[in-house]
């Protein structure tokens, strides 16, 4: 899958939508599809969004597309092995089953701010006493997706939100082993 195009997979947990091409099947139409991740949190003890993208990526990086092609409504089928012997309207959109690849996955990281300290990862307890949060989106090149900070009594400098980056590129470099790492003890074929 050399074309996939991930939209607004940051700011919200809205549906993504995908721009899926087979490239192996130039007959083949490229389509749009949604993709839905609810989050159900169990325990929050702090830096929510953090974990909830964190935990968005990691299930998008085993999302397998199935073969799929569109009926004569225009709407899109799984192709299975019990249909696949029916003979189709339309020619299958992808060929085979494949998994979604991220190509540049978006890490976050939750920043306090309280007088001249930065925290890093408050926890719930720690939230609830500081006075300012920022948190700071970059994708695994270190690029910024998002910067967000709500209002509060404490002004956001420049050397503050600069602080605030180099502290995430740390935590990009982190959350990129862990997640490698957890998704390669995973992988069962």
């Amino acid at each position: 899958m050399s074309h996939c195009c991930l939209c607004n997979p940051v700011i919200s947990f809205n549906p993504f939508t995908i721009f899926i091409h087979d490239p192996a099947n130039s007959e083949s139409p490229p389509f749009l599809d949604n993709v839905m991740k609810d989050i159900y949190c169990l325990d929050a003890d702090g830096s929510l969004f953090d974990a909830a993208l964190l935990s968005t990526v990691a299930a998008f990086s085993h999302l397998n597309i199935p073969v799929v092609s569109l009926n004569e409504d225009g709407r899109i089928v799984l192709v299975s092995e019990d249909n696949i012997q029916l003979k189709l309207e339309k020619q299958p959109v992808n060929t085979e089953k494949r998994k979604l690849k991220l190509n540049s996955p978006p890490f976050s990281l939750t920043c306090l701010l309280h007088k001249n300290y930065i925290l890093a990862d408050p926890t719930a307890e720690e939230e609830s006493i500081m006075e300012t949060a920022v948190t700071v989106v970059l994708d695994s090149s270190y690029q910024l997706v998002s910067l967000y900070k709500p209002g509060g009594p404490v002004h956001a400098h420049t050397s503050v939100i600069q602080d605030c980056v180099a502290l995430a590129k740390r935590r990009v470099k982190e959350l990129q082993s862990v997640l490698n790492e957890a998704i390669s003890d995973m992988e069962v074929e």
